[in-house]
């Protein structure tokens, strides 16, 4: 049997944050009881309360393979979205969801669908989800928002329009229904305005997405205003600092724009414990981190030359499709893969060249050209064009935004005197099928 009166006392010391005392209870509960799966529960509990995901994980499935509820099974797969570990959350969740209904379990489950980008199962989970729980604000957030994912923006709009029509102060509705005005009209005015009654509503969040409206709009002033609120409200949020950056550099602020743009935080990053700092010296050896899409890479590739000036060796960690063209541009620069990365080198992204080495706007070098291929391999009666149309990224609104119909390229394609090429890898409009003038190459990326 438990013992009750210890089990309330850590209890009581877990909610009034003595959280050492609490823990050395349940160590010593434990082993008395190290089967009982109620303890385990509890102590499994104990480690959400203080975001100890990992312990609380190891306790709670623990308590599960002796003993399966509807709570202990919800709480597991808590832990493992709280980890960010989407993909094995959702059949935990889905399992504890045929142990009993329970909002919170749909609310989680569905987020996860959306993390490993299951939308038609989010639609299918989020449509039930409100049946039983028609009063729940996050019932019909769900539900538009699968609907947003998969592409049914028309029918996302009508959800959200006809849901304020009863129920005017959801603020997370007007939310989104100002991005779906941006999404299906272009509309940033309107957008605009839905943000605003979203923020009026007590939705803070809205400063950010009413900065962007502005921004689109060429209104920098009130989308700086506005980062500059939303900053307020959630001091040093990266993805702010990183907007307000770009909105900055738009607007050839150099100075200001980079050491906001500098904070961004990229999955490279991880590779590396020895990042440049602004104002810092270079090693004498450096590792240039190429941590954006190919397009930045080629660009900002012009500023190695420069650097060499800086450091005596410099290695440059690039995707393998790009380093034969480099190398025969730089063959004093050693070209590595990101997997080659020495994470205690001095490490500079190559999108930072330019801040790094001081070259601002009226400084941007070689605008004649940069890089040149094998003339053999270029040769050609005609102009040679390579086209990608759909843009690849994790924001659904850059999507749209990077997006261009191919039928609006048409004239192009036509050209007597060119040779179009397709570059389109995730051809989700077509054109691979439709135009055969093209020579697709896109089937042979990796």
């Amino acid at each position: 049997m438990i013992d009750i009166e210890a089990l309330n006392k850590a209890i009581a010391l877990t909610q009034s944050g003595h959280f050492k005392e609490a823990e050395k209870i349940y160590s010593d509960l434990l082993k008395n009881e190290p089967e009982n799966a109620t303890l385990l529960s509890f102590v499994g509990l104990f480690y959400v309360n203080i975001r100890d995901f990992e312990q609380a994980s190891k306790y709670l499935k623990k308590a599960c393979e002796i003993s399966e509820t509807l709570g202990t099974v919800s709480a597991l797969g808590f832990c493992e979205f709280e980890k960010q570990e989407y993909a094995k959350a959702v059949p935990i969740l889905e399992h504890a969801l045929a142990l009993g209904d329970s909002a919170d379990v749909y609310d989680k489950l569905i987020l996860s669908l959306f993390h490993i980008k299951n939308y038609l199962k989010a639609i299918e989970l989020s449509e039930k989800m409100y049946k039983l729980y028609p009063q729940n604000p996050n019932s019909i957030l769900n539900m538009v928002k699968s609907y947003t994912q998969c592409g049914k923006l028309f029918e996302a709009e009508k959800i959200c329009v006809e849901y304020l029509k009863e129920h005017y102060e959801t603020p997370a509705l007007w939310f989104h229904l100002g991005f779906l005005k941006e999404l299906i009209y272009s509309n940033d005015k309107q957008a605009c305005e839905c943000y605003k009654i979203a923020l009026d509503l007590g939705r803070k969040e809205a400063y950010y997405n009413i900065a962007v409206s502005y921004q689109k709009q060429g209104d920098y002033k009130q989308a700086e205003e506005n980062y500059n609120k939303m900053l307020e409200e959630f001091p040093n949020d990266t993805d702010t600092l990183m907007s307000l950056g770009m909105c900055q550099l738009k607007q050839k602020k150099f100075e200001e724009g980079y050491k906001n743009f500098f904070v961004r935080e990229t999955p490279i990053n991880k590779r590396t414990n020895n990042p440049w700092k602004i104002g810092q010296k270079f090693d004498n050896s450096v590792v240039v981190l190429c941590d954006q899409g190919f397009g930045d890479h080629i660009q900002f590739i012009r500023y190695l030359p420069f650097l060499k000036e800086k450091t005596e060796k410099i290695f440059v960690a690039t995707h393998r499709s790009l380093v034969e063209l480099f190398k025969k541009n730089y063959p004093e620069i050693e070209f590595i893969s990101h997997e080659e990365i020495d994470p205690n080198m001095q490490s500079v992204r190559i999108t930072d060249l330019a801040y790094a080495l001081n070259m601002d706007f009226e400084h941007i070098p070689f605008a004649e050209g940069y890089l040149n291929a094998d003339s053999a391999e270029i040769t050609s009666p005609k102009l040679k064009v390579g086209l990608c149309w759909e843009a690849g990224c994790a924001g659904i609104r850059t999507l749209i935004n990077r997006t261009v119909n191919i039928k609006l390229l048409e004239p192009l394609l036509n050209l007597e005197n060119a040779q179009i090429y397709s570059f389109q890898v995730d051809d989700t409009l077509g054109g691979n099928e439709k135009y055969s003038q093209m020579i697709n190459l896109a089937k042979d990326f990796k």
